[in-house]
Parts: C-alpha cells; structure tokens; sequence
C-alpha cells in the first residue's frame, strides 16, 4: 500500500483526514505497528484517543490490524497523552499508542508511537513502520490479538496527585480550548485543592473557538483576559491532547514556555546542584543564563519531544523542556511530557516559596522576545527553503554563535546566538510549516530583527502567509 510518505514524520505519524490518511490506511499502520512490535517481542500495547472527530473510527481501525498481528491491546478510550504513557507503567507494557495530532488543526489526525516506557518513536522507527507497509512485509499470522476495555482515570488521578504538595489553596483558570483535557484537567486541579475558573471545557473535535495551542498568543490572550477579570493566581492554557501547557501570570503577562523552562530549571537545581538540563533550540537565551547562574549544565538540543526525551535519557538529566510546552521532569515523575503535573509543578513551587508567579521570574534576564511563529511552508519544500536560508544566514550574521546540523546531529535549522538575544528559523517536524523565534534586549534591536526575519522569509515564494497552520503571524507586523 501506498501512503503519503511526508506523514511519517521525524517521531510521530500525522496528517490530513481523508486526504493522507483513512480507515483503510490507517489498518495498515496498525499492522506495521504489530509487525514492529513481535519482532521486539512485545505483544501487548496501550491504545487511546483524543477527542479529534476521526479519533474513534481510526483507533478502531488502527486496533484491527494490530490484532491481525496478534497483539494484545488495552483500550483505555479518550485521554489525555500522558494517560497512554502512565497506561504503559499500570499495564507493564513497552507498547502504546496515542490517536491525536497534538496542536494540528481540526481535519488532522495522526498517532504518537510507543517503544518502551515514556519513550516513542524516532526517525529510524518511523521510516522502519513505513518499509513495512510499502514493502507488505507484515508479521505472519497467529492467534488474534484480544481487545480488553479498561477506565484508568481514577488510578491516573491519584498516581498524579501523590507526587504533589501544595501549601496554599490557588484561585486558577483552565482553557482547555474544547480539547480533550476538559474531561481530566479541572478535576485534578480540584483535588489537588484549587479553585477552578474553566473556559472551553466542553469538549468538541471541531475546535469552535480555534485549534488548542498554547503557543498561539490568541489563545494565551483569551486566559489573560479571563485571569484579570477573576483576579486569579495564575491562567493555564492546554493543546488538544494534554500533554503541553501554556501559561499566564497574575497580572495578566503571558509566560512564553522558555520562561517555564528555566523556572522548572531553577527549581530543580535548588534540590540537585550541578544536574544537567536539556532545552530545545527555540528556548530564549534566559534559560542558559538562568541555568548557568544556579549552578547547572544547559545542554541545547534539537527541537521534538522524543529527541528531547532520548537526550535526557543520554545524559541523564534531571530536567528538560521545549518552547512548546513538553516539560519532562526526571525527578520525581516518569520522565515523559504530562502537562496536568507541569501545571500542578509551577503551583507546588509558588506555594513551597509563597510567591506570586510573577515575582517567581522577576529576577531573571529581561529579554524581548517573540512567541513561536509558524509560516506554512510545503513539506516537499521546508527543508530546501531552511537549507538555502541558512546560508544567507550565516553570512549575514557571521560574528554570531551558530548552532545547526554541523552542532547538533540531524538538527533541522540554524540557530544564531549574539551577545543580546537570538534568531532562530527551522521546518517542522509535525506539519508544512516552518517555525522562527527571535529576541533581543534592546526594542529597536528586536524590531531590526523583526524587519530582518520578515523580509527573509517574504523573498521565498514558497511560503505560505494564509494558511490553516500560520500562528502568531501577527508578531511580524
């Protein structure tokens, strides 16, 4: 069978209902799957869903062939992300997938790919679960795998909650942006003691109020307001699948992730002195500054949660985060992206320092900094655009630090550091588009920068200004 092969992607499969993926293929990915899974033999997997429309006809069909293949499966029904992931530690199994297609727009659907504990697939994986359906090398038949139904929500609630003490009670706002996380998110925040302000809870596959991004400064705009109004401690946004947060301060200020990044990082080297911290190349200068200023060793790396997670498994990091919102806390946690304890972290440690959030960063450097812009960009494309960019780039700009594939192995951008913040482009390794990040202390720096990246990008007609996967473009005018 052929599929698209621009949807298996660098740690995930995703694409376009009805367009890249159906029933039909998405059996066939099921049978790759079990396929890939005997050959470990592991023959046993965790499935669920996000609440994307497509998300219960493709994870039926996704659980048909990997039955075929004689894999067991536990379906646990429509989660959250991290429910997939703790499913794995309840059930004793390396297998698990997850139907969802994150922080994609509402006619995309995909599937987050299990290898062992917390982990999910690479690029070596992905491509391996392709060959084997282009090829039809699928695992000879045995026993049909059996489907067992199981509710985990409670055992989830309370594996959560024990790992977490809060001091004071906070008056909190949830946008789960009618995501999945509108079923799970208000009532741990409950039990964990807080008072719930809830917006967009009511969960809907067609998004009405616009794709759960937490990245999106529209969206970190709708928590802002709401937190202001009710005088709230602090404002939490969440993408479709649960696994990234965003967030707002008491005054209304919105905390782009890198900022989180180095508060979680801060936090975690006041308990392990010297621990190494991994953050992703988007994140603002502040979370090496911050880093270095506690004592710790900052080590940047490529951007993608299972890249992320692989390189803290390697270094054996106590801590690592993207500006996206995947934090993966190697503490006291699995080590895996759950954005319900990410939210509960930040409150544990306002409540252990009796602090508002934002005298939590107060003292850290000040940058001006733009939130992540993505710019649809074809996936035949991306790279080509990024690869000639990046050589004007470094002309450009050759006094600066540059980070890319010849720094960081397989790194999908460039990266150039100056004494006074940064610029960042890269392609996407989710979707057709393309991502820059840029900063400086200095407004009429930040606004050169700003001119400088517009005027880069505006000289490639391959970019896409008016698309369904453009965010924050806003932050360019």
């Amino acid at each position: 069978m052929k599929i698209n092969p621009f949807v298996f992607r660098n740690y995930d499969i995703r694409g376009k209902v009805d367009e890249d993926l159906d029933a039909e293929k998405v059996k066939a990915i099921g049978k790759a799957y079990g396929t890939f899974l005997k050959k470990r033999k592991i023959r046993q997997a965790v499935v669920g869903r996000d609440c994307r429309l497509t998300g219960l006809e493709y994870q039926k069909a996704l659980m048909e062939g990997m039955t075929e293949m004689g894999i067991d499966i536990i379906d646990i029904g429509m989660v959250m992300t991290q429910m997939v992931y703790y499913g794995q530690y309840r059930f004793q199994t390396n297998g698990s997938v997850m139907v969802t297609a994150s922080h994609n727009p509402y006619n995309y659907n995909g599937f987050k790919i299990g290898i062992a504990y917390s982990l999910t697939t690479g690029p070596d994986e992905v491509q391996e679960i392709r060959e084997i359906i282009e090829n039809d090398s699928y695992a000879g038949y045995e026993e049909k795998g059996k489907i067992e139904t199981a509710d985990i929500t409670e055992d989830y609630y309370h594996d959560v909650l024990k790992k977490i003490k809060l001091k004071k009670k906070f008056k909190i706002v949830i946008d789960s942006g009618q995501g999945t996380t509108g079923m799970y998110i208000p009532e741990i925040m409950r039990r964990a003691g807080c008072e719930v302000i809830g917006k967009n809870l009511e969960v809907d596959g067609h998004f009405p109020v616009g794709t759960p991004d937490p990245t999106a400064e529209s969206v970190m705009k709708r928590v802002a307001k709401v937190v202001l109004e009710e005088k709230a401690d602090v404002g939490f946004a969440f993408d479709g699948d649960g696994d990234r947060i965003g967030c707002v301060d008491e005054n209304g200020n919105i905390l782009w992730n890198d900022v989180l990044v180095a508060i979680f990082a801060k936090e975690i080297l006041e308990r392990f002195p010297k621990s190494k911290i991994i953050y992703n190349t988007l994140c603002s200068q502040v979370v090496k500054k911050v880093v270095n200023e506690n004592g710790g060793i900052p080590i940047l790396w490529r951007t993608g949660h299972s890249f992320i997670k692989s390189k803290i498994s390697e270094e054996k990091a106590a801590f690592g985060g993207e500006l996206s919102g995947h934090f993966f806390f190697n503490d006291n946690a699995y080590g895996h992206d759950d954005g319900s304890y990410a939210a509960l972290r930040v409150l544990e440690y306002l409540s252990e320092k009796d602090l508002s959030l934002s005298q939590l960063y107060q003292s850290f450097p000040k940058f001006i900094s733009s939130p992540e812009v993505k710019i649809g960009c074809p996936d035949d494309k991306k790279q080509d655009v990024i690869k000639e960019l990046s050589i004007k780039f470094k002309a450009d700009f050759a006094d600066a630090k540059i980070t890319d594939d010849s720094v960081i192995p397989g790194d999908d951008g460039v990266r150039a550091d100056f004494e006074d913040g940064m610029m960042v482009f890269r392609y996407s390794q989710n979707g057709p588009y393309i991502t820059i990040k840029f900063e400086a202390k200095d407004k009429k720096v930040y606004e050169e920068r700003k001119k400088y990246v517009r005027e880069m990008l505006k000289g490639y007609s391959e970019m896409i200004w008016e698309d369904e996967l453009c965010v924050n473009l806003e932050a360019l005018d």
